[in-house]
């Protein structure tokens, strides 16, 4: 790998090689051209360097850029997971009408939720004429696609274009579609760098992550053999953040059904990847609150506190179970602990002191708890007593 220079280093390195060649001094002051030249150099140097930094970049799928960025990472996905990012997509709702029976919405119609709805000031689209029977519920959809528009049961949305002997209010009775959240960069380069290491294998806990990663709304999934059955496979899946329902990772029915969908049914280019005899038991994982008591902390600021509450939740970010079928042994990363915190404690915070550190897994106080079985932490609290 090509380390880069800086402008200065260039400008300093040319300026040594002149002098070296002409054997003089170049001097600060008076007829030093030379100097100036060297700086013209050294800028078109590092110009090349640059762009040479960027190529060396994205030749790799761990570090390559965003396409849209210049760089070449979406490109290794095609290749390998045959998508882009997954968009982001529209929520749909079912609402309630009010008006004269045999009034026509006509298609097209727009709906704009109000000022008290979850969220306020989105435009919501009627796609069918809708005649009024007597059932008198419609279905709209967001026209901005991602969790920014989602609503809940009982908001309620007004006409743009009002119709005769109809209300104008309509309420939300069911979100009909679940909205999602576009796929993170971080979240997609994750899947391309899995779909790399991991080899097919016909049904090894490798595949089941694989094909779930065609899932919309998934971030990570953990097979692990059953224990009621031979040929049982426990499928704890573990969704992004934004896409979870609670958000912490859990999972949303939608996204158990699309994981479901995407081992077991067959499409126009393939069949059924579920191997014949294997029962998949589709589950969302636990969430393990973590909770946190520093005791006699001295001088912790408000802003040593957020800093430490960050480097805590950064770790618990890539705390995960170890799945023996597919992790590396070397990147197990699968236990958290007293000792841990301490030690992220100092690196925040260096030299600072403190007394008995404690640690709760859903209020249960530990010293040390291993993660496993789709068990997965969240940073739920930090106490400084």
């Amino acid at each position: 790998m090509i380390t880069i220079p800086t402008l200065n280093q260039l400008y300093t390195s040319i300026l040594s090689d002149l002098e070296a060649e002409l054997i003089i001094t170049i001097p600060l002051f008076g007829k030093n051209f030379l100097r100036a030249q060297a700086g013209v150099m050294a800028g078109v140097l590092w110009v090349y360097y640059k762009a040479i930094g960027l190529l060396q970049k994205n030749i790799f799928a761990d570090t390559a850029d965003s396409e849209a960025n210049g760089g070449t990472l979406e490109r290794f996905g095609r290749v390998k997971l045959g998508r882009n990012p997954f968009p982001a997509t529209a929520g749909q709702y079912t609402v309630q009408l009010v008006g004269t029976l045999g009034q026509i919405i006509p298609a097209s119609s727009t709906f704009k939720s109000n000022d008290t709805a979850t969220s306020p000031g989105f435009l919501f689209i009627l796609d069918n004429a809708f005649v009024l029977d007597g059932v008198d519920i419609i279905t709209l959809r967001a026209l901005t696609a991602g969790l920014d528009s989602r609503l809940s049961i009982g908001d309620k949305l007004t006409i743009t274009g009002p119709v005769a002997l109809v209300d104008s209010e309509v309420t939300v009775l069911t979100e009909s579609v679940t909205p999602t959240a576009a796929e993170t960069i971080e979240d997609y380069r994750a899947k391309v760098l899995d779909a790399y290491r991991l080899e097919p294998q016909g049904g090894a806990g490798s595949d089941y992550r694989i094909w779930s990663s065609e899932a919309i709304g998934v971030k990570q999934t953990y097979p692990y053999a059953g224990t009621a059955a031979t040929s049982e496979v426990n499928l704890f899946v573990e969704a992004t953040i934004a896409d979870s329902s609670d958000g912490k990772g859990t999972p949303t029915g939608t996204i158990l059904t699309a994981v479901t969908t995407a081992i077991e049914d067959p499409t126009a280019d393939r069949p059924s990847r579920k191997p014949l005899t294997v029962i998949v038991n589709y589950l969302p994982v636990t969430i393990k609150e973590i909770d946190i008591n520093i005791t006699a902390a001295v001088g912790f600021t408000a802003a040593i506190q957020t800093a430490i509450f960050n480097a805590i939740e950064a770790e618990l970010a890539v705390t995960r179970p170890f799945v023996s079928s597919i992790d590396i042994l070397s990147a197990k990363n699968d236990i958290f602990d007293v000792n841990k915190i301490v030690s992220l404690v100092l690196t925040a915070n260096p030299g600072s002191s403190f007394g008995v550190v404690t640690l709760e897994v859903d209020a249960v106080p530990l010293s040390t708890y291993t993660f496993t079985n789709g068990d997965i932490p969240y940073l739920n609290s930090i106490t400084y007593v």
